[in-house]
């Protein structure tokens, strides 16, 4: 199986850095930070499986999903990348780096620890499969909809991205039903057998966020020993959207530097 994904600049030109985004995203999240990085490197984001382009498939395991990277970079011929993921793609990110770390130079996570995290995702999954797609007459009536569970203007915008239309009306666009199966698996986290990365790691966290606490810091430390951990102070959940220059900045410095 063969992800969907998008080059931004010619292969084997400049260093690859692989980009990989969240729970029921797309490529397309990447899309500010991918054409700052393109000075400097080839970009290349993906869509992870039963997101965005990509194939739709059984199984989200964290394991799958690291095989799906591999197998685009076997097709791509790249050695050796540069890896980045936000939330769920940074669980998939620090599965490949430990399982197979042969296939990453540095290692770059965005707003996520290596641990099993509550299901609060749960109604948004629930509001979204209850959806009446074959109702619905507009984007502002699914807008409406989901507004009685998700509250926020922003989120809302952010999943409809997945909703798409057709000659025969509007359809999920994301492989809902098999992520949601697999939701609690998503939610959760097992350490591959290698528990440590040595090469040089960076985890960015939002300040306003609770997805990486204090708390959390030496767990990750004692897994990836070279890890930085910086914060983006005014960020939530997206300090790669939210913050866009400084967070740039960050992840250019890191790649940068010897």
């Amino acid at each position: 199986m063969l992800l969907n994904y998008k080059i931004y600049g010619e292969l084997d030109s400049k260093p690859p850095v692989i980009m990989l985004h969240g729970l029921l995203g797309s490529l397309d999240n990447w899309n500010g930070q991918a054409k700052l990085l393109q000075q400097h490197y080839t970009v290349i984001t993906v869509d992870l499986r039963n997101h965005g382009h990509s194939p739709h498939v059984s199984g989200m395991s964290y394991r799958e999903m690291a095989a799906d990277i591999v197998s685009l970079l076997e097709h791509l011929a790249i050695e050796q990348c540069y890896l980045l993921g936000h939330s769920m793609g940074g669980k998939v990110a620090m599965t490949l780096a430990l399982s197979q770390p042969q296939f990453i130079k540095k290692l770059i996570i965005v707003d996520i620890a290596p641990k099993a995290y509550k299901p609060r995702h749960l109604q948004i999954l629930q509001a979204m499969l209850s959806l009446p797609l074959d109702k619905i007459k507009t984007r502002k009536d699914a807008d409406q909809y989901l507004a009685k569970w998700i509250h926020s203007d922003i989120e809302r915008s952010f999943l409809l991205k997945n909703l798409k239309r057709n000659t025969e009306g509007f359809y999920w666009q994301c492989y809902l039903s098999e992520i949601a199966k697999h939701y609690l698996k998503i939610s959760g986290f097992v350490l591959p057998k290698s528990t440590h990365f040595l090469a040089n790691s960076l985890f960015i966290r939002g300040g306003l966020s609770d997805y990486i606490q204090d708390k959390d810091i030496a767990n990750i430390q004692q897994v990836f020993p070279s890890a930085t951990i910086e914060t983006l102070e005014h960020s939530g959940h997206l300090p790669h959207i939210e913050e866009i220059n400084r967070f740039y900045q960050l992840v250019l410095n890191f790649l940068q530097a010897e």
